[in-house]
């Protein structure tokens, strides 16, 4: 590599061209974390020299690195460098030129104005069409630049557009720039301040150019200088990579980036940041640890995304062709982003909308690649998606740990592989498979064992046991009974309350002794699935402790739920700890029934496995 200083004289005062890869990302630098800190910078300098120190050396501003490859070019042409790194301050440079042009021909000093555009325009006797300008942004911000770089900069007519920055630089830089050339009204102070202006901008501000040699590997230093500035996310890395590979690989990389990429991959929605477990990550991220996990068959540690993906799959064996692998990138991140528009109602949404209450991201591989795979049919798809399900909910209700989850994943996708199109039985076969606290799927048995035995409320979170009552409100629809529309957000309630009552009393007969054993034994039941219900809206706390006759009314008044109307049906004159009881069990098995378990035969006839010895099904993780 070959670094030099240079001033910005020196980096622009040449016909030269400064290319920025279409695959990079667009301009992205902003007032507040970029524009004004180089302002206020700026004018420490302007204000050092009208101080008086302008003949003591040393004041400059070092604005960073620019790494640079020049390309190959035939003699007598302008010279072009591609711009591996810096393309940030490169563009900034040429708008904050352009708008100090613009305020020297406001003020009629145009030995100024035209001295700063010489620095912005290539001699039009050497240039022709887009080779006039001396930097050359990516292609979502060229339109908008060439806006800013006429003499006079944007025309009235100009439509602005809101999601590219550059114009607002150009307002941004022109405004200040002139309100500090005019705020003396002395008109001489301000041709004296605009050549200040001039100096300081293209003497005093510095950059560190660094020219790649023969050798060189321009993609290696990109990653390193990567975090310079606004980070990059590995997507942007990938993307850079990608299209780099396309390049050499002879392709049409403008054809491939605006047919393919850009209108999935460079959405804003992808940079959106959503929560996964305690992070939040943006959607690229996830998208691509999801897309590599199902790929390679294991999970891929967000600090090892683009390093994975150029290790083991651009540059695995056989190497793929570039444009290939970006159309399957752009395909599959469209299927990804399809889970978040699946049909109300529809088992696919049903599925989606309880994995976000699971927080179990860990699967994503593996509900990716059955979205993706072709010679997987739409109905065992469903089934798989089901056993899925079943699976993560019964180990969710009982408190079995997930940490074994990914090697499971990981090891679903090995075999389906070889017969894609079984997956659904494949996945019964291994998961009626798996034995063990880390992997078991719990049978009927264990899990009503476990539901008719243990606490609910503080042992489950709080959204999970409000997703299944609203599954187990969804289950008591039939085409005879109108379906609601079941509210997001379901507010828990216990039927019986938490804190001894006097309207909800104790048998009255009995020894001092019996009637401890009865309220301990009522305790132990006040937080099972039989004394909880939701509602749309929270009860009134008064309410809430109300004798059950009162309580009753107010459910039947207040509640359309199908789940309330049972309860209310059921119990028309109390409800006490054998209710609590019964309608426990009754839970429980509906429960059963909507996530079936390995020995359902909802599932298709897949081969039995031998039976294996399981673990204590009350123990918790």
């Amino acid at each position: 590599m070959k670094p030099d200083t240079r001033n910005v004289t020196e980096l622009f005062e040449l016909a030269v061209r400064y290319v920025v890869p279409l695959y990079q990302r667009p301009y992205v630098w902003d007032k507040d974390d970029q524009w004004e800190p180089l302002w206020e910078d700026i004018r420490a300098l302007l204000e050092h020299q009208e101080g008086g120190a302008a003949a003591v050396g040393g004041w400059s501003h070092f604005l960073g690195a620019i790494v640079l490859d020049q390309e190959t070019q035939a003699p007598g042409t302008i010279p072009v460098y591609v711009v591996i790194d810096g393309q940030q301050r490169l563009t900034t440079l040429q708008v904050l030129l352009a708008a100090a042009a613009k305020v020297a021909s406001n003020v009629a000093v145009g030995t100024d104005a035209a001295l700063m555009r010489e620095l912005i325009t290539n001699n039009p006797l050497r240039a022709s069409g887009d080779e006039v300008f001396k930097v050359w942004p990516t292609n979502v911000n060229r339109k908008a630049f060439k806006a800013v770089m006429q003499d006079g900069g944007p025309s009235p007519d100009n439509s602005d557009d809101p999601n590219n920055k550059i114009e607002e630089a150009y307002a941004y830089f022109a405004s200040v720039l002139q309100e500090w050339v005019t705020e003396d009204p002395d008109e001489a102070t301000h041709v004296a301040r605009l050549s200040l202006l001039r100096v300081t901008l293209c003497a005093l501000l510095r950059v560190v150019t660094i020219t790649l040699e023969a050798g060189d590997n321009a993609q290696v230093i990109f990653e390193t200088l990567n975090a310079r500035g606004t980070p990059l996310l590995a997507l942007d890395l990938v993307k850079n990579v990608a299209f780099l590979e396309a390049s050499r690989q002879g392709l049409d990389v403008d054809a491939l980036y605006e047919e393919q990429w850009r209108p999935q991959l460079d959405d804003d929605y992808w940079r959106v940041e959503v929560r996964q477990g305690r992070l939040n990550r943006p959607r690229a991220e996830l998208f691509l640890m999801h897309w590599l996990g199902m790929k390679l068959r294991r999970v891929i540690p967000a600090t090892e995304l683009f390093t994975t993906f150029r290790l083991d799959i651009l540059q695995g064996a056989p190497r793929p062709k570039a444009d290939d692998l970006v159309h399957e990138l752009c395909r599959d991140a469209s299927i990804l982003r399809g889970f978040d528009d699946q049909a109300p109602g529809s088992p696919e949404a049903l599925f989606f909308e309880r994995l976000q209450v699971l927080d179990t991201t860990t699967v994503m591989p593996l509900v990716l690649y059955l979205f993706c795979e072709p010679t997987i049919t739409p109905e065992r798809r469903r089934r798989a998606l089901a056993m899925i399900e079943s699976w993560l909910v019964r180990r969710a209700l009982m408190r079995l740990t997930g940490k074994n989850y990914n090697q499971q994943i990981g090891s679903m996708l090995e075999k389906m592989g070889h017969d894609p199109a079984r997956a659904d039985e494949i996945i019964l076969d291994h998961l009626r498979s798996a034995a063990g606290e880390a992997t078991r799927w719990p049978t009927d048995e264990q899990l009503l064992s476990y539901l008719t035995t243990r606490d609910a409320y503080y042992n489950i979170a709080q959204p999970r046991i409000a997703m299944v009552f609203a599954a187990i409100e969804r289950s008591l629809y039939n085409n005879k009974v109108e379906a609601l529309s079941i509210p997001p957000r379901l507010s828990i309630e216990h039927v019986m309350p938490q804190t001894r009552d006097h309207r909800w009393p104790l048998p009255e007969h009995g020894s001092p002794e019996e009637r401890a054993q009865l309220e301990a034994e009522r305790n132990l039941r006040i937080h099972r699935w039989g004394n909880l219900t939701v509602t749309t809206l929270p009860l009134n706390s008064a309410l809430s402790n109300s004798a059950w006759p009162k309580k009753r009314t107010e459910l039947n008044k207040g509640s359309k739920l199908l789940l309330n109307q049972l309860l209310i049906d059921e119990h028309p004159d109390g409800f006490d700890d054998q209710a609590i009881d019964q309608r426990t069990l009754a839970l429980a098995e509906r429960i059963c029934s909507i996530w079936p378990g390995r020995e359902s035969p909802a599932w298709p006839q897949a081969p039995q496995v031998e039976a294996v010895a399981e673990a204590d099904p009350t123990a918790v993780s």
